[in-house]
């Protein structure tokens, strides 16, 4: 572990000083052109359509120090011969010459905030993309070899439209993965719009594809996520609510959604709504005069409490105050609903018995029942040796699809990889089947859990 820890702290002291990554990709990942569309070299005309003799050739020129010569003849069969007996080795002999001479034409470049208040959230992004590429063993596997370039944004709009255009125009990246903070993306969208650069970022911000048709966003939206959590609730027959929501821009746009939504799928009705300080008041007499309004009290007698919901959108530690003020009033039934920022591992810490039962989303669950999502983070532990979270997993999609853009692209340019990331549906994300909507915004199934005895489970419904 200590020498795990080391690997890492010296990865992020070379990305700080903006120092290129070279990772392995996966099996689907980009292989270099071949130049064979311009006639083969002399030296290997009489093996150009023979890729058993191409790979006899390609060790030759290697062991004579040709590394060009025997790159052309290694994507040759790669490249045309892909079920060949000789693909196996071919791509291992690429890969040894790749590490050797450090040579690639495919390049990522990544904007992210590496210093200042919000680095831990890039780094945990940037750790799903190491795994993506292959950076520390099992993640990734000796298909391909790009190159990652990181841009520090630290939290700046002008170090992200600077960043974006210095890998563009500098780096020759072929895809940009970020910004990750909505402050970060209005004009480094901008500049990867104006030079034709697919970018993929990873900030809820909306309306932030309407930049162009290069701009592609992989997070979650408000209003598709009040979408899903409606249809769940209204699947568990709930159809009054009480909302308890702070008074900040988060709150008070899920308040809004939230009834707008109940009205346009005729889901339910709010009954009572309830503001307070975004900081953490004395809820309890806040929740008590809340629940004392009539027309709660008379939804409880007239339905019962089970078919009360109560919505919180805040943070998971305003959630916490709010159910253990409730279970400290002695009103028992109603059933508690939260957004993604409830999934916390500090939520049940001191409220687990109060939250028994409510329902939340979660962008990313380890502990569902999709296989990819195990699978990815047993090789994300063994990688890096933690737990990998929505921002890690986000960072690790962001990048295959690139890497599946790349490999299935139809030219060089930037508007092949970013028709090639268009004609993405249904791709096998550890969060499950990704598609993009017609604003280039991913779609994927929305994880729902539940407390029950004080953990946190797949919702069973």
């Amino acid at each position: 572990m200590d020498i795990l820890k080391n690997c890492r702290s010296a990865k992020f002291l070379l990305l700080l000083l903006l120092t290129t990554l070279l990772g392995c990709a996966s099996t689907k990942g980009p292989r270099p052109q071949t130049a064979g569309d311009k006639g083969p070299p002399a030296a290997l005309q009489e093996f150009w359509k023979n890729p058993d003799g191409l790979l006899q050739e390609a060790k030759k020129a290697y062991d004579a120090g040709d590394s060009d010569l025997a790159t052309t003849a290694l994507n040759r069969i790669l490249n045309t011969y892909p079920k060949s007996d000789a693909d196996g080795e071919a791509q291992k002999l690429l890969t040894e010459i790749q590490i050797r001479t450090g040579s690639d034409r495919f390049k990522i470049g990544v904007l992210l905030p590496l210093t200042g208040s919000f680095a831990r959230f890039g780094e945990a992004s940037l750790d799903g993309i190491g795994c993506a590429v292959g950076l520390f063993d099992p993640c990734g596997s000796p298909a391909s070899k790009v190159q990652v370039v990181v841009f520090d944004t630290k939290g700046d709009p002008a170090r992200a439209a600077l960043g974006a255009k210095e890998l563009i125009e500098k780096e020759k990246v072929s895809a940009v993965i970020g910004p990750l903070l909505s402050v970060d993306f209005s004009e480094a969208a901008s500049t990867a719009q104006q030079l034709q650069t697919p970018m993929i970022l990873l900030a809820p911000q909306e309306g932030a594809t309407q930049k162009g048709d290069f701009i592609f966003q992989h997070a979650l939206m408000p209003q598709e996520e009040v979408d899903a959590l409606v249809e769940k609730i209204n699947g568990l027959g709930m159809k009054k609510f009480v909302v308890f929501y702070p008074t900040n821009r988060y709150g008070e746009q899920y308040k809004s959604l939230f009834l707008i939504t109940l009205q346009s799928k005729g889901a339910g009705k709010i009954i009572q709504a309830t503001s307070y300080s975004p900081d953490i008041p004395d809820f309890l007499g806040i929740v008590e005069q809340a629940m004392q309004n009539p027309a709660v009290d008379k939804m409880i007698q007239s339905n019962g409490a089970s078919k009360l919901g109560i919505f919180i959108p805040d943070a998971y530690k305003q959630a916490s105050e709010i159910a253990q003020s409730l279970d400290a009033l002695s009103i028992k039934g109603p059933k508690l609903i939260g957004t993604s920022r409830w999934y916390h591992p500090q939520l049940l810490e001191t409220s687990a018995q109060s939250l028994e039962g409510a329902v939340l989303d979660t962008l990313f669950f380890a502990e569902g029942p999709r296989e990819s999502t195990h699978q990815f983070s047993e090789t994300f532990f063994k990688a890096y040796g933690s737990q990998p979270a929505w921002l890690e997993a986000f960072g690790f999609d962001a990048t295959r699809l690139i890497l599946y853009a790349y490999a299935n692209r139809k030219g060089e340019t930037g508007i092949a990889m970013r028709d090639a990331l268009l004609t993405i549906q249904n791709f096998p994300s550890v969060v499950g089947p990704l598609s993009w909507n017609g604003s280039r915004i991913s779609q994927w199934p929305l994880d729902f859990i539940t407390v029950e005895n004080g953990k946190f489970v797949p919702l069973a419904k």
